[in-house]
């Protein structure tokens, strides 16, 4: 992992500046590099989301100034691959269930400063893993085309034969 990916932006939206505060200790306490940013309303949520390069949303599952349904309806509309986790102080069933239905990719429980390190971790390597497949994607797309490119400009004739079916071939050969 390069050095500039090894650090998590982190967009953290929490009633209270110490709960925030809290986690972001708790991240770094992980041996976590982050770099956090803290909407004070929807408003900075929507210009942070369109404007900052967001890696990761840490929520408040039962937050009142934005709530945990409005963020992730937010997120999804920018979209972008921007998971949205959300951190709760206890896990029962309806506000674990609640949290995913409205858009979570994983709930969090604040009190275990462990288990906040195991998810926001888990959840960046599998967010570093979807971007290397679609960058891995495009050079295949490239590469593709580079080489239809190459057998079309080509004046002798080309053709690829797999298993006596032709799958490409040029003009040269066509003639």
């Amino acid at each position: 992992m390069a050095q500039q990916d090894a650090v998590i932006r982190l967009l953290l939206v929490e009633d209270q500046v110490e709960d925030a505060e809290h986690l972001i200790s708790m991240l770094r306490n992980g041996g976590m590099a982050i770099r956090p940013q803290r909407p004070e309303s929807a408003d900075e949520l929507d210009s942070l989301l369109k404007s900052a390069s967001i890696d990761m949303v840490l929520a408040q599952n039962d937050a009142r100034y934005i709530g945990f349904e409005q963020v992730a309806r937010q997120v999804e509309a920018t979209g972008k691959d921007i998971p949205v986790l959300a951190v709760s102080n206890t896990l029962d069933e309806a506000a674990v269930l609640a949290s995913i239905s409205a858009g979570a990719r994983d709930v969090a429980l604040r009190t275990r400063p462990e288990h906040v390190q195991f998810v926001v971790r888990n959840e960046f390597q599998s967010l570093l893993a979807r971007r290397g497949l679609r960058h891995l994607e495009a050079a295949l797309r490239e590469t593709e085309r580079r080489c239809d490119a190459l057998i079309s400009s080509s004046r002798d004739p080309i053709a690829y034969v797999h298993e006596g079916m032709h799958i490409r071939a040029n003009q040269a050969y066509l003639e």
